[in-house]
């Protein structure tokens, strides 16, 4: 017996130093690659709200990501720059998101699916991408698994199973304090909490879950409504709520069209999300969507009605349906969370495709040493998806998006003191990085001709982006000077930037 503990122990041993030294080899691969730049709106808000935190002056916008800036606070004792500060605390949690993820995979499943499933987390484009990225997915991402591995241990574990349901919840609760966007989550936890109450102590179930949820946001709202005030805070949130789902947000509701969303959410998930080939990407990306493909089939053919199942249904479906119907499909980072789960399913096929091969010899002539034909695919597999992650993330750090290009284009080509731009979101990163420049957000061309035209005195040159909507409207009064392109896979909804000179409606 003895002998039986000691063997339990030394593998348990060998799986955290194997774990442990993928989470380094993670963990470093993202830090290697962090972005030098801010891409955006939310980027520039996170950057203000380092200095002056003001969520009703966007900095940044409601609800404010407490937690989130608390990381990055901290990661600015450190860092020499608003953009390391903003991209560290990604950078580290998601390296560390490859723990919760290994432990939901083998627990739902098998130690062979959990370590390629850990494999393939590291090499995922999308993951990799957004953990060198100033934003709060990636962040917001570990709290997500981590609250999915502990709520899912709820089900399998008798002796532990309120401490688990208990630090579930915190997780989930303190996770809305980084982006509240995943409250979609909160679905799934309601399900654990479901069939946690069929047991003898019900009534603890319920209280124990529905207060660890309490006290996790409780963490981050109590010292927010202190900071900004209770009726401040719910006033702002009310007003983006209604700017999100009514003007610009890119909900279905300024967006209706279902066939170009259904279309776009394929290529945000599977195309930019998992690494899928597309029209526009190289054929390097083929291989790896065959096997992606083969390993999804045959997942869904040893598909059975359980409670995994079931787990996987409540984690996926509310979600995706927030996202098709309330999010911005221009933005590949809001199907984030769902790829830990994808690549758990595409590890969990891939492995039954192996013990399909296995049983045909035939297939397999070398199935016994350490060459095998599943192994050979395997490897074919990461080796390609690491090349494909390692270009969209080199391109991210070491090429300035279409954004930056054409604030550095401006700012070498114009004055500023006789200079006035339109632009969209492009203002807030003139506002962050140039703000002597005369520079003005308007909708569509009607804004910026009433703007022109209320001006007491006109600036010599005015220029205007392409996304001022209905430029193209008045050819003969404007002039493309230039066309900044960066890849879509990098950052799709500003890969094309067009400069217009519009000097002539003077």
């Amino acid at each position: 017996m003895l002998k039986s503990y000691s063997k339990v122990r030394d593998y348990q041993c060998q799986t955290v130093i194997i774990l442990t030294a993928l989470v380094v080899i993670c963990m470093a691969t993202r830090l290697l690659f962090m972005g030098r730049y801010l891409e955006g709106w939310d980027s520039v808000d996170f950057a203000l709200g380092l200095h002056d935190y003001d969520v009703a002056r966007y900095q940044p916008h409601f609800p404010g990501y407490p937690v989130y800036i608390f990381l990055c606070w901290l990661a600015d004792l450190l860092a020499d720059s608003d953009v390391l500060a903003l991209t560290i605390p990604g950078a580290v949690f998601g390296g560390i998101t490859l723990v919760p993820l290994f432990y939901l995979a083998r627990s739902m499943f098998a130690e062979k699916v959990a370590w390629l499933a850990a494999i393939l987390y590291v090499v995922n484009p999308l993951c990799w991408l957004q953990s060198e990225k100033a934003l709060s997915d990636a962040v917001g991402l570990f709290f997500i698994v981590l609250s999915a591995q502990l709520l899912f241990y709820v089900s399998i574990s008798r002796i532990n199973a309120s401490r688990y349901l208990v630090s579930g919840s915190v997780m989930l609760g303190i996770c809305l304090g980084v982006r509240l966007s995943y409250f979609p989550f909160v679905i799934l936890w309601l399900y654990t909490l479901y069939v946690s109450s069929k047991s003898n102590a019900w009534k603890k179930s319920i209280c124990y879950g529905v207060s660890a949820l309490i006290i996790g946001i409780c963490v981050w709202l109590i010292p927010l409504s202190f900071y900004t005030g209770l009726g401040p805070l719910v006033s702002n949130g009310l007003s983006f709520a209604f700017g999100h789902f009514s003007d610009w947000g890119g909900s279905v509701a300024t967006s209706q069209n279902i066939i170009p969303r259904a279309s776009g959410f394929v290529w945000c998930l599977f195309c930019n999300g998992c690494g899928f080939w597309c029209y526009d990407t190289s054929a390097v990306r083929i291989m790896p969507s065959v096997i992606m493909g083969i390993g999804i089939i045959f997942y869904f053919r040893h598909l059975s009605n359980n409670y995994k199942t079931r787990f996987i249904a409540f984690y996926t479906l509310p979600y995706f349906l927030w996202v098709f119907f309330g999010q911005n499909l221009e933005k590949p980072r809001h199907v984030l969370p769902l790829i830990p789960v994808i690549i758990i399913c595409i590890s969990v096929g891939l492995v039954q495709a192996g013990y399909f091969l296995d049983r045909y010899s035939y297939l397999n002539i070398y199935r016994y040493r350490f060459f095998s034909l599943y192994r050979l695919f395997i490897g074919i597999f990461i080796v390609s998806m690491s090349i494909i992650s390692v270009k969209v993330v080199d391109t991210h750090k070491n090429r300035p998006i279409a954004q930056v290009q054409l604030l550095d284009y401006v700012w070498r080509n114009y004055d500023d003191q006789s200079t006035r731009i339109y632009c969209w979101e492009t203002k807030r990163l003139f506002d962050y990085y140039s703000p002597s420049w005369d520079t003005r957000r308007v909708r569509d061309i009607d804004d910026l001709l009433y703007d022109v035209g209320s001006s007491p005195v006109a600036p010599d040159v005015i220029l205007s982006t392409s996304k001022v909507n209905g430029i193209s409207s008045i050819k003969n009064r404007s002039k493309a000077i230039v066309e900044f392109k960066n890849d879509r896979y990098v950052n799709n909804p500003y890969h094309k930037l067009t400069l217009y000179d519009l000097s002539a409606l003077k």
